[in-house]
């Protein structure tokens, strides 16, 4: 039974109640013929072996626990059995346990929010009368054309495409890149819909999605089990990464073909994003198409959960001692794999989080708000899921002295090597050039101007979408003088002739003879603090500081002030 779809938990009061299946699950052969298929209210929640079947069927809620594993599982021990009812209840499959259906307001712990849309059937039926014709399996392999010669294209242009994520883009590129991938990401997802379509099973419902904190879109095809294909299913989740590959190919080839410079420029952009859309939705430890497809081609659903409860048991057992369960998915890369699946996704969410702070930086009290309730989100969601695996440590392990001595050893050793770990402390502003001479400026709506101490080393690098450095310096202090500077020096977007009200608070002495941007973007290197109060400073200390500031009552001595 180790091979079967849920994780495992540690046996908890409820495997002393005979279980009993829920009313909404339903277990009916799958279209291979070698698994059934379970579903709960009609939706394919995963596949089991004919064993877990029928050990399922047989929950009626008169059976105990221990008759039914002497049924079904009699080499299995007792606790191990219990854990496998105990998954089953967590999974919602047993009376008592069940979870709603996905509706069109979803959340899915611990940082997914789904908006849908029930009528997916409908559209993507119609959308399927529309395209039936173009549907063509030769298509295939022009289209594989398209991909491979669009990379030799991108490769060829790469300094040009170089050139072109690092300059600051006009406003009309923005919007020309933005308007393409949006359209691009939604023909990515109607991709996903249509191929489903196409195979004979039906996408339940699409939307927008809250994944790891980025918005996107998505389409519900988790009927794909019921395909009786792993080629089919992974023709699915593949469907939609083709998409942006195929895009991005035209673009890259385009680019080789036009005359026109800012063309040129806007569809290597287009090229280079739709590229980095792939690669990223290819990553197999996090719920992107890249895992839809690794699942789908092994035929093990859930594998993200089941790898992850298998990590935390290992690492349970490490830490804490306690007996082991039999693995919820029996292969040697299980572990490492759980462990990629739950480090991956931390970091894309750290990465975002770190995103959002930045950007928010110096816009008031919304923006402080707003990264102060954010971060708020994002440690009780991920602290949830910490305390229920440490509330399955405290039940399990073997040493309730060790669990409380490790715990506070590890918690004490991560917060020293946070207040001793020296890390840069770095200031980043904009530059401009005015007369050969290279000025720092701030924004003029900055709650304070950063502090310039003469010969602070300094790094000036380019305001693109990505960031070239172009020559380094050393600080000078001048008195703060205010000034317009152009848009660049503090987004990647140029706008002729717009300019931004900025201050002057600094000089920069170039070390070397270089070619500079007008305008771009300089980080100051002034000294360096502990990575615990780097963080805290700016997560908390500073957002916390402005929004205090403006809760905070004004002085009320204004009848003095009359007087």
């Amino acid at each position: 039974m180790s091979r079967d779809v849920l994780p495992p938990h540690a046996p908890a009061p409820h495997a002393a109640v005979p279980p009993r299946l829920a009313d909404t699950v339903r277990i009916e052969p799958a279209a291979d013929g070698g698994h059934w298929l379970v579903s709960v209210d009609g939706v394919p929640v995963s596949r089991a072996s004919s064993t877990v079947a029928a050990t399922l069927r047989a929950m009626d809620g008169a059976a105990a626990v221990d008759d039914l594993r002497r049924r079904f599982a009699p080499d299995q021990e007792p606790e191990a059995f219990a854990a496998l009812v105990e998954r089953f209840r967590r999974a919602g499959l047993l009376e008592g346990a069940q979870r709603r259906p996905a509706g069109r307001l979803t959340y899915r712990p611990p940082l997914t929010i789904q908006l849908a849309t029930l009528r997916a059937p409908l559209l993507f039926d119609r959308l399927l009368r529309l395209l039936r014709p173009l549907l063509r399996r030769w298509l295939v392999w022009p289209l594989a054309a398209v991909v491979v010669l669009g990379v030799v294209a991108l490769l060829w242009q790469a300094e040009t495409a170089a050139r072109a994520l690092t300059a600051p883009l006009p406003l009309v590129d923005v919007v020309l890149v933005a308007a393409v991938m949006i359209a691009a990401t939604v023909a990515h997802e109607a991709a996903h819909g249509v191929t489903l379509s196409h195979a004979g099973a039906r996408p339940r419902r699409a939307g927008v999605i809250l994944l790891y904190l980025g918005p996107a879109f998505f389409v519900d095809v988790t009927d794909a089990w019921r395909l009786p294909s792993r080629a089919s299913r992974v023709a699915v989740a593949l469907a939609g990464p083709a998409v942006h590959a195929v895009l991005g190919g035209a673009a890259a080839l385009g680019a080789l073909a036009v005359p026109d410079s800012d063309l040129r420029r806007a569809l290597l952009v287009v090229a280079c994003t739709c590229g980095t859309v792939v690669v990223v939705n290819l990553v197999p430890f996090v719920r992107f198409d890249g895992y839809v497809a690794l699942m789908s081609a092994l035929d093990e659903p859930r594998l993200r959960a089941r790898t992850m409860d298998d990590a935390a048991d290992a690492l349970r057992r490490v830490l804490f001692g306690g007996s082991a369960v039999s693995r919820a998915f029996p292969r040697r890369w299980s572990v490492p794999f759980g462990v990629l699946s739950a480090l991956v996704p931390a970091v894309i969410v750290w990465l975002a989080v770190e995103r959002t702070v930045r950007a928010l930086a110096g816009t008031g009290p919304v923006g402080a708000f707003l990264v102060l309730a954010l971060q708020a989100f994002v440690v009780i969601a991920v602290g949830v899921r910490v305390a229920r695996w440490l509330a399955a440590c405290w039940r399990r392990g073997r040493g309730r002295v060790r669990f409380v001595l490790l715990a506070a050893s590890v918690t004490a050793v991560a917060l020293g090597a946070a207040a001793f770990t020296p890390v840069d402390d770095v200031r980043t502003t904009g530059f401009v050039v005015v007369d050969d001479r290279v000025l720092l400026v701030s924004t003029a709506g900055s709650p304070a101007p950063l502090p310039v101490a003469d010969g602070t080393p300094v790094d000036l690098s380019t305001s693109g979408i990505l960031s070239a450095q172009v020559a380094t310096g050393t600080a000078r202090a001048t008195a703060l003088r205010p000034r317009a500077a152009p848009l660049s020096a503090f987004s990647p977007v140029e706008v002729s002739g717009v300019d931004v009200d900025a201050v002057a608070i600094g000089a920069v002495d170039v070390a070397e003879s270089a070619e500079l941007p007008a305008a771009g973007r300089a980080s100051l290197r002034i000294g360096s603090r502990s990575a615990l109060e780097a963080a805290w400073t700016t997560h908390v200390v500073e957002p916390a500081s402005v929004l205090l500031s403006f809760l905070r009552p004004p002085d009320t001595d204004t009848k003095e002030t009359r007087q």
